[in-house]
């Protein structure tokens, strides 16, 4: 299923820096000119502006501290940043997945992590983990450049270097070297409707999501009952989360008409009141979960529908009174 499979990439991203970081052991700011840095005929882009996350008033006043604890009191993670060369709280600045799956045999995805790298010290780390473990990791070299094949649970990636600023990741070797080739220098070709979802970013968002509803993702949301009228004329859907003092949320879905936007709008309405049902008398949730639904705004605007969520601090706090 393209979903499941777009999930598994998604959440992957997110944890690259360890997986690459750990296998090579035991052996700036959100990317400019978009287009530049996705893969081509994409129909999927998740976009993690990590410096800007670092950078926001919430997690500079509470989070920075425990996450250099988090490390310091990891000696593996430690070792394995030290060996390559990261620091992940300096040296990450952004990471952008891109793909489509037009069947379960056609996966195409790259991901781009850009930052600031030691290539010599990975390449030192690597050289001496795939002598130990070939079975996990792979140093391949030819003319073109080096190249590093890393195995993730079931999942075989190929990363390489487009130069001390930016790595890549496919799964294959050859998309990996064309991905070298062209990352960050000529613009890929971008699905029409993803290119008009993506517009509506300003690249301030800390984490941005554009998905095109193409027609395999419109035949297994037609199987649920509740989606099956909307399904066919589903086109794009757009999310992000924003850091600053506050975490501000958005969530667009974008239809064909206005008619399909107003029975979205009904399903999903539908979906928060289930929600406020489920989590009214569930003290294992808390209160931070009513608050949450409380505070979600969902409107139509033409034939888009958006859901808008602000969380504060002072609803965290809020919360966390009535919790006691």
């Amino acid at each position: 299923m393209q979903a499941a499979r777009i999930l598994r990439w998604a959440i992957l991203v997110l944890a690259i820096p360890v997986v690459v970081g750990t296998s090579l052991l035991r052996a700036q700011e959100a990317p400019g000119d978009g287009e530049k840095w996705l893969a081509n005929d994409s129909e999927i882009v998740v976009s993690v502006n990590v410096k800007q996350m670092l950078n926001s008033a919430a997690v500079k006043k509470d989070g920075v501290e425990p996450l250099k604890g988090l490390i310091a009191g990891n000696e593996h993670l430690k070792a394995v940043l030290d060996a390559i060369g990261l620091d992940p709280l300096k040296d990450l600045h952004s990471i952008t997945l891109s793909g489509s799956a037009t069947s379960a045999k056609d996966v195409k995805a790259l991901v781009v992590v850009r930052g600031k790298f030691d290539l010599e010290k990975v390449q030192t780390a690597a050289e001496k983990f795939a002598k130990k473990s070939p079975d996990d990791l792979k140093v391949l070299k030819d003319d073109k450049g080096t190249l590093y094949e890393v195995k993730a649970n079931d999942m075989a990636l190929v990363a390489g270097f487009v130069d001390s600023t930016a790595l890549v990741l496919t799964p294959s070797k050859e998309m990996t070297l064309e991905a070298i080739k062209n990352v960050g220098k000529k613009s890929a070709k971008v699905n029409k409707d993803l290119k008009s979802a993506m517009a509506k970013f300003d690249g301030k968002e800390s984490i941005a999501i554009a998905m095109v509803v193409n027609d395999e993702l419109k035949k297994a949301l037609g199987k649920l009952p509740q989606a099956a009228e909307i399904a066919p004329k589903l086109q794009t859907v757009t999310g992000a989360i924003t850091l600053t003092d506050s975490a501000s949320t958005i969530l667009t879905i974008n239809t064909d008409d206005a008619k399909t936007a107003g029975k979205t709008i009904m399903l999903v309405k539908q979906l928060k009141a289930l929600g406020e049902l489920m989590v009214l008398n569930n003290e294992e949730v808390g209160p931070i979960a009513q608050e949450m639904l409380n505070a979600l705004k969902i409107e139509q605007a033409g034939s888009s529908v958006t859901a808008t969520l602000k969380v504060t601090k002072e609803m965290v706090e809020k919360a966390g009174k009535k919790d006691k």
